[in-house]
């Protein structure tokens, strides 16, 4: 009878690992992660209350939506790199950086948000999740230009400065 209970029991085990296995998609595996692992869940639990709507940056903020597949992209590694020393350029061009990654944390300046807000400006935006694509929105609300390669900060901030609430900002400033 003892030989009978074990095999039941590796026969349960075999079936829930082989249920486990299958159900959970590479999405969802972020869940599984979750339940094993206590740090996971505090990061999923931040992400999860983080909602990001572009309308409550308009007219504040001009907004740099950075998509891509995943954090590996050869793309997004090539953008990072290059805008990371320019910290205080974007602050000065009041500028937000939104993250945008098919797999992985989506995040705004560093801050995680939901899934479900990186999808809605993944189908706002028409950019598919193998995707990597740049788009800067200008206070406005709207897209103001877009790439489908990494852009030189140069090149962005060349674009930003040329327009015309941009300019009147660089007046202001001058005259403080």
């Amino acid at each position: 009878m003892p030989q009978v209970q074990k095999m039941q029991n590796l026969l349960v085990m075999g079936v829930s690992f082989m249920l486990l296995s299958a159900c959970f998609s590479p999405r969802s595996s972020k869940r599984m992660n979750q339940f094993f692992d206590p740090s996971a869940r505090s990061i999923a639990d931040t992400q999860s209350d983080m909602n990001f709507d572009l309308n409550q940056y308009q007219w504040q903020n001009r907004i740099l939506l950075v998509f891509a597949p995943s954090e590996q992209s050869p793309a997004y590694q090539q953008q990072r790199q290059d805008w990371r020393s320019q910290t205080q350029a974007m602050q000065d061009r009041d500028l937000k950086q939104v993250e945008l990654l098919a797999t992985g944390i989506s995040r705004v300046n560093g801050q995680p948000i939901t899934e479900q807000s990186a999808e809605r400006l993944r189908k706002q935006f028409d950019v598919s999740s193998e995707t990597f694509a740049v788009v800067l929105i200008g206070k406005d609300g709207t897209e103001k230009r877009r790439f489908s390669e990494p852009v030189a900060s140069t090149e962005l901030f060349n674009t930003i400065d040329a327009m015309p609430m941009r300019q009147q900002e660089m007046r202001d400033r001058s005259n403080q």
